[in-house]
């Protein structure tokens, strides 16, 4: 059976949310111009070297970049060219993408994007794995080779819940869709949703649980009901997850998140009867914050956690977030965009987010989310913001935007300039 051809997705128009944008500056002109070297003719040659230097190792990297297979198509961000150099997180982030998720094979034909039905993004993906998994005894295949994360992504993604229905919340009150992702508000979120859907509770206590909580109204919601989504930046929310899921041993025995297992929290063993602690991996690693952030970095794609995979695959996104009504981000700007989720979509839901956040007061005093004041937050936030320099390195940041580039380029997402200055300062 001849598998299909993929074709490229295409780096997005520079139109969803703040749109992903290459930052290009000129190099030094030759001409003599208010930027070209001075002190005569032995500085010219060195530049000359040095730009001669430059063009073939952007020549090279360019090689690298092609599969032999496709190219990209209608991108409209400026790209590096000759006389000009490419932000170094831009330069991770498109090498990253076009290396791997630009292979995700489009499947609207057979498996149309759709906000109310998970199984349909997962059917798409497992398209996608079981191409890459095509049989090649004779080892002369045209399927590209993609990066060993990527290929262990698309094969945790059908078993770890990225697909599960606890990513849709919704309620009447007023009608509104949620997509709700890990990592960014979801513990919040999962509040306000019962806050909303309180009188489903006192009508049917049954079918509230014990918690008496249900984020998932019984009432016939709608039809058209309006979507909405907070995304935040992916560096901030994979040092989120690690804080809230790795960082401690208590936090790795009480949830199994930190994966993969054997490596961050191994079992007790039994040998001939007696119990025997199985050997610790992170031994002198796990008291040094960015010594065991880069472990756990380098080594989570050999098991990806459903707290840790791309948001941009939580609920379709990477596919239909084109068609949501309203995308807020979870960063400085946090308490705004809860204040004109209130105002758009209005009903209950201010006093319901105000409860959870006190955006009200905190819009009041004019301060910003910088993830350093608990006055709102509540014993489960990570305040990941504050501590990104406490546990990031320059090699950590490039790691996440490998990782995560799909996020960057699809959503929207811009990098934060602490990594930007990182990487800068890793090279100067």
């Amino acid at each position: 059976v001849k598998p299909a051809t993929p074709i490229i997705m295409p780096l997005p128009k520079q139109k969803i949310v703040q749109g992903f944008k290459y930052t290009v500056a000129a190099m030094p002109t030759m001409n003599g111009g208010p930027s070209a070297p001075k002190g005569g003719p032995s500085n010219r040659k060195l530049v000359s070297l040095l730009f001669v230097m430059f063009a073939f190792n952007l020549y090279q990297q360019t090689k690298t970049l092609t599969t032999g297979m496709y190219t990209p198509q209608n991108n409209n961000a400026p790209m590096t060219t000759i006389g000009q150099y490419e932000d170094e997180a831009n330069s991770i982030i498109r090498r990253s993408y076009e290396k791997s998720y630009a292979h995700i094979i489009p499947c609207d034909d057979d498996f149309p994007a759709t906000t109310t039905n998970p199984s349909s993004g997962k059917a798409c993906m497992k398209k996608t794995l079981d191409y890459f998994n095509t049989p090649n005894p004779d080892g002369n295949s045209t399927i590209p080779s993609i990066p060993w994360w990527f290929q262990t992504l698309l094969r945790d993604i059908q078993t770890n819940g990225a697909y599960g229905s606890w990513h849709h919340f919704y309620t009447t009150m007023p009608p509104l869709n949620f997509c709700t992702i890990g990592k960014v508000g979801t513990t919040e979120w999962r509040k306000i949703f019962c806050r909303l859907n309180d009188d489903d509770c006192i009508a049917d206590p049954k079918a509230c649980g014990k918690k008496q909580c249900v984020w998932r109204t019984t009432k016939q919601m709608p039809e058209g009901a309006p979507w909405a989504v907070f995304l935040r930046d992916p560096l901030e929310r994979l040092l989120s997850g690690f804080l809230n899921k790795c960082h401690t041993p208590l936090q790795r025995r009480r949830e199994n998140h930190c994966e993969p297992n054997f490596v961050f929290n191994p079992l007790t063993e039994t040998t001939d009867g007696k119990n025997i602690q199985a050997p610790s991996l992170i031994e002198h690693l796990d008291d040094k914050d960015k010594q065991f952030f880069a472990a756990y970095v380098d080594v989570l794609p050999l098991k990806w956690n459903l707290h840790f995979i791309p948001q941009a695959i939580a609920c379709d996104l990477y596919r239909n977030i084109g068609s949501y009504d309203f995308v807020g981000n979870m960063g400085e700007d946090f308490m705004s965009d809860l204040e004109r989720m209130a105002n758009q979509f209005g009903g209950q839901l201010p006093e319901a987010l105000n409860t959870s956040f006190g955006y009200q007061k905190y819009l009041n005093s004019g301060e910003k989310n910088t993830g350093k004041d608990k006055k709102y937050k509540t014993g489960h936030a990570t305040h990941a913001p504050e501590k990104v320099k406490k546990f990031y390195t320059a090699q950590t940041v490039r790691k996440g935007l490998e990782l995560l580039s799909i996020d960057y380029v699809l959503l929207g997402l811009e990098v934060p300039e602490w990594a930007r200055q990182m990487l800068r300062d890793d090279v100067s």
